[in-house]
C-alpha cells in the first residue's frame, strides 16, 4: 500500500495553460473552482497489474464555471491525451437497477418515435448493450459505432451490427432515422463542432431524430456529487448549457428532461437552423453554487479522511469501480490504502484501478472477510448493495459516499 502513495507523490506535474473561454458559448466570464493536481486520465481503463495501474498517466483538473450559460468544464483538459480502445470498460448493464432504467428508456423511445422497422445508429455505443436492448424492444435495425466495442459481449441480436470506428463521412450510405448518443458529449473538447458534424453528416435527413444523454451537472452541485469529477469528462452540462449547445449547432429541441434519479440529462432534437442563443446570466446564483460546492467539497474530503483514519482502510471496500470509485480512492487521503474496489461487472474483476493500483474484485470474494465498512459510491445502488451484503453474510457498516 505504501508503494502506491510513494508513486503518486513522485509524479512530475507539468503546468498546463488553462482554457479561458467556455466550450459551449465561447464567453470568458468564468469562475474557477475545485482543482486536482493529478488524477488518472481514464478512470474506466483498468490495468492488468498493480504496477502498471500506479504508473497510469495523470492530468490536471481545474473546474471552471461559465457565468453566462451555466456550463462547467475542466479548463486544464488536454485534447488527444485519452485513447478509447477496447480496454475502456464502463458498462453498467450488470446492475438490475440500471437495467430497469434502460428497459424503461427503450420502451419510451420506441413508442414516442415509432421505431419499428427503422434504422437506428448509436454513436459511442460502448459494448453495445443499449443498442441491442433498443432494437429488441422496438423491432428496429441498428448500427453501433465505437472504437471500444468488443465482439462476443452478450447475446447477438440479428438486426444489429457494430463497427469499431467513429461515425463520420466515411459512412455516407448510413442513413439513420434515429441517432442515440449517450454519455459521449461530455468527453468531447469541442462539443459544438462535434454536434455540427453530426448535423452535417450526409446520411442525416431533416426528420432524423437525435437522443443525447449526459451526466447532470446540477445533480453534481445540488447533491454534492464530488466523486463525479473525472478527467475524461471535459464538460458538465446543465439543462441550459445542453440546450444552448444543441441550438447553436443547428438542432431544434423536441423534448428535454432529467432521468435516472436526476443524475442524467437528456435532450431529443432534429436538424433545424443554427441559432444565436441569448446568454442566460444568473451570476449571483452561479457564484453561490460555486461557493457552496467549494466549501462542501473540502468538508466532504476531510470527513472521509477522518473516517478512514479512525478505521483500518484495508478492511474497508468501495462498492463501485466506475468513475466515482476511482475518483474516491485517488482523491481522499488514505483512499489509496482501501482494501479493494467491488464491482458486479465481471470484465472489471481481477484488474486494478489507475492511480492507486487498488484491486477490483467481485462481490463473492468478500464472503467470510472481516470487513469494517462498505462505501457505496452511488446512492441509487444502496439497496442492491445491502441485499448482496446480506446474502454474503457481511456485517460491515454500509455507508453512502
Amino acid at each position: 500500500m505504501q508503494a502506491r502513495s510513494a508513486a503518486r507523490e513522485t509524479r512530475e506535474l507539468v503546468a498546463i495553460r488553462l482554457r479561458g473561454d467556455c466550450p459551449v458559448c465561447r464567453r470568458n466570464d468564468l469562475l474557477q473552482s475545485v482543482s486536482f493536481e493529478a488524477i488518472p486520465f481514464s478512470c474506466n481503463s483498468l490495468h492488468p497489474d498493480a504496477d502498471s495501474a500506479i504508473a497510469a498517466p495523470t492530468g490536471q483538473f481545474v473546474l471552471a464555471f461559465c457565468r453566462s450559460c451555466e456550463h462547467f468544464f475542466n479548463a486544464a483538459f488536454e485534447d488527444g491525451r485519452i485513447g478509447y480502445t477496447q480496454n475502456y470498460e464502463n458498462s453498467l448493464h450488470f446492475s438490475p437497477r440500471f437495467v430497469a432504467f434502460v428497459e424503461d428508456l427503450a420502451g419510451r423511445l420506441s413508442t414516442a418515435y415509432a421505431l419499428d422497422g427503422k434504422l437506428l445508429v448509436d454513436i459511442g455505443c460502448g459494448k453495445g448493450d443499449f443498442l441491442k436492448r433498443l432494437c429488441s424492444t422496438s423491432g428496429a435495425r441498428g448500427i453501433g459505432f465505437d472504437r471500444s466495442f468488443e465482439d462476443n459481449r452478450g447475446e447477438a441480436v440479428a438486426s444489429v451490427e457494430f463497427i469499431n470506428d467513429w461515425f463520420g463521412d466515411a459512412y455516407p450510405d448510413v442513413k439513420p432515422d434515429f441517432v442515440s448518443c449517450r454519455h459521449v458529449l461530455e468527453h468531447i473538447a469541442n462539443p459544438i463542432a462535434f454536434l455540427q458534424e453530426l448535423r452535417a453528416h450526409p446520411g442525416v435527413g431533416p426528420d432524423t431524430v437525435f437522443y443525447i444523454e449526459v451526466p447532470n451537472a446540477l445533480y453534481t452541485l445540488r447533491d454534492m456529487g464530488i466523486w463525479d469529477l473525472i478527467y475524461e469528462h471535459v464538460s458538465y452540462f446543465t439543462p441550459h448549457s445542453l440546450r444552448v449547445a444543441m441550438e447553436t449547432a443547428g438542432f431544434e429541441v423536441l423534448d428535454q428532461g432529467a432521468s435516472y434519479g436526476d443524475q442524467y440529462l437528456f435532450i431529443e432534437a432534429k436538424p433545424g437552423e443554427p441559432r444565436v442563443v441569448t446568454p442566460f446570466s444568473k451570476s449571483e446564483k452561479i457564484d453561490a453554487l460555486v461557493d457552496r460546492f467549494d466549501r462542501t467539497y473540502r468538508d466532504k474530503v476531510a470527513w472521509w479522511r477522518d473516517y478512514l483514519s479512525n478505521r483500518d482502510p484495508e478492511r474497508t471496500v468501495v462498492w463501485g469501480a466506475g468513475s466515482k470509485g476511482i475518483t474516491f480512492v485517488n482523491i481522499v487521503p488514505e483512499g489509496a490504502r482501501i482494501g479493494a474496489l467491488v464491482d458486479v461487472n465481471p470484465h472489471k474483476q481481477g484488474r486494478f484501478a489507475p492511480g492507486t493500483g487498488t484491486p477490483v474484485v467481485g462481490p463473492e470474494s468478500l464472503r467470510g472477510k472481516p470487513l469494517q465498512s462498505i462505501v457505496v459510491m452511488n446512492p441509487l445502488y444502496r439497496d442492491e448493495v445491502v441485499q448482496a451484503a446480506h446474502k454474503l453474510g457481511l456485517s460491515a457498516e454500509i455507508i453512502v459516499a
